[in-house]
């Protein structure tokens, strides 16, 4: 009898033990810290001109905004404007190697040639010009094997660079026509078909594409934020969904709502918070209470616009940009008269931090 009172203590204290460090591990994803976020600055750049997605070098202070035929940089400690790097055409996103040496920018010129332009962080000059498919727009820079690819949205293919020589060292066919690409922090690089309604992964060091995973229910998928420690990547679906994929298996996860026509995606791995953009005028804040669980935490007033954003990491604030709007004044058809305009002079970045 007190042989077997003795065998059910220990399992009970092994179950006891099993819970503790299931808590544990849950507790380790969610750290507990002040989530009361909101409008702490505005800085008031100016400027006309369009804009494109952000790029940031942390050590450096500096945000990097592509303004049509530039590249504006910020000061991210002061708010001011330290620099432009010119000589560009069509800007549309934007690419930093990890050596702090080079930055890349999408040029998508008059929509007939597509270049990738490549200019020096120290010295704000162009420095090289290299040529990919026509109207180039997604661009990410892989840390592991440092190779920079450039996505064509016509041409349905990526432009591999050597950031070493910059000069073209492959060129890889895909399914149908890319959308927005990120690096998953492990030699993969991921891109959104959005017409297939998939993400496709390539190999950085094969330089070819090494899976295709197929997102239903997501359909449409747009913006892309990875959360490389927990093997995962986000994204936004035209359904108005919210999903995650295990970037080793790509299994989607459905993980909340969004609003329509949302905006940028970012991922704070520290706080554990998934931030989007919404157009109307707001950026949604999700927590993640667990591995595939997260809740809507906050919605943060922001202006109208403001969609393309980019998250501090290692700052804890989130970067918005947009502008006033206003009718086309120049001359121009029906159509593009009555499409909202950025007014010239009302660019402006505002900063989100607790």
């Amino acid at each position: 009898m007190q042989l077997r009172k003795f065998t059910l203590n220990i399992f009970a204290l092994v179950a006891i033990t099993a819970v503790v460090a299931s808590t544990t591990n849950i507790i380790a994803v969610t750290p507990t810290i002040s989530h009361n976020f909101h409008v702490e600055d505005r800085w008031n750049i100016g400027g006309d001109g369009g804009w494109g997605f952000l790029s940031i070098d942390p050590s450096a202070h500096r945000l990097f905004i592509p303004r049509t035929n530039r590249v504006m940089v910020i000061d991210t400690n002061t708010g001011r404007v330290v620099g432009s790097i010119e000589g560009m055409s069509s800007l549309r996103n934007m690419a930093l190697d990890n050596s702090g040496k080079f930055g890349y920018a999408t040029d998508v010129t008059d929509g007939t040639a597509g270049f990738v332009r490549v200019f020096d962080r120290s010295t704000l000059k162009l420095v090289a010009s290299i040529p990919t498919g026509p109207v180039p727009f997604a661009i990410v820079f892989d840390p592991s094997t440092k190779l920079v690819f450039a996505f064509s949205s016509r041409a349905h293919n990526a432009t591999v660079i050597d950031s070493a020589t910059n000069r073209i060292v492959a060129t890889i066919a895909l399914g149908g026509r890319p959308s927005s690409a990120v690096s998953d922090g492990k030699g993969g690089v991921l891109v959104t078909l959005p017409a297939q309604g998939e993400i496709q992964r390539i190999d950085a060091t094969s330089k070819t594409v090494s899976a295709n995973w197929q997102l239903a229910p997501c359909s449409g998928p747009s913006a892309l934020a990875t959360d490389v420690e927990h093997h995962q990547v986000f994204t936004t679906c035209e359904d108005h969904k919210l999903v995650a994929i295990d970037t080793d298996t790509g299994h989607v996860t459905a993980i909340g709502n969004v609003p329509a026509n949302a905006g940028d995606l970012g991922f704070d791995p520290h706080s554990h918070i998934l931030f989007l953009a919404d157009p109307e005028g707001s950026l949604l804040a999700f927590h993640r209470d667990s591995l595939l669980h997260f809740n809507k935490l906050q919605q943060i007033k922001t202006q109208p616009g403001a969609r393309t954003m980019l998250v501090n990491q290692d700052k804890g604030k989130v970067y918005l940009v947009t502008a006033k709007f206003g009718l086309n004044s120049t001359t121009a058809s029906e159509e593009l008269h009555y499409r909202p305009t950025p007014i010239a002079g009302t660019f402006a970045v505002i900063v989100v931090g607790r």
